[in-house]
């Protein structure tokens, strides 16, 4: 039986690649959310996933503000190189996008992302 501190390191290593993976153009944002690990239980891979979603979601940012593409990049590989040595998202990170970001976006039931969109959409409705 694998053991759960195995298992997180596996996921934020997966998570780490795909996030390099967009950022070297290997993968769109899309694809890569949908390759993300259903963990639940890593408030880190959730923190991830907020932030690649952002990516996307900045898209008019990234092109009118000077040198947000390259903050926000360089934020993203930040974030993967902390994954891949299996350590944790300093506190201030973490606070900041779950005072945004409290529900989880992450689940067995969103396949892609416009799952993920659906869920957005209907977390504003409420």
């Amino acid at each position: 039986m694998e053991s759960v501190g195995l298992k997180i390191y596996e996921n934020r290593l997966i998570v780490a690649a795909l996030i390099e993976d967009v950022l070297a153009g290997k993968k769109t944002v899309n694809e890569a959310l949908s390759l993300f690990p259903h963990e639940n239980n890593d408030i880190n891979i959730k923190c991830a996933f907020d932030a690649l979603m952002h990516r996307e979601a900045d898209e008019d940012l990234r092109a009118k503000i000077p040198d947000y593409k390259e903050t926000q990049d360089e934020f993203l590989m930040e974030i993967a190189s902390i994954l891949k040595e299996n350590q944790k998202l300093p506190k201030n990170i973490i606070s900041q996008y779950l005072k945004y970001h409290s529900d989880n976006l992450i689940s067995d039931n969103i396949k892609n992302f416009k799952d993920i969109l659906k869920q957005v959409k209907r977390m504003i409705n409420f």
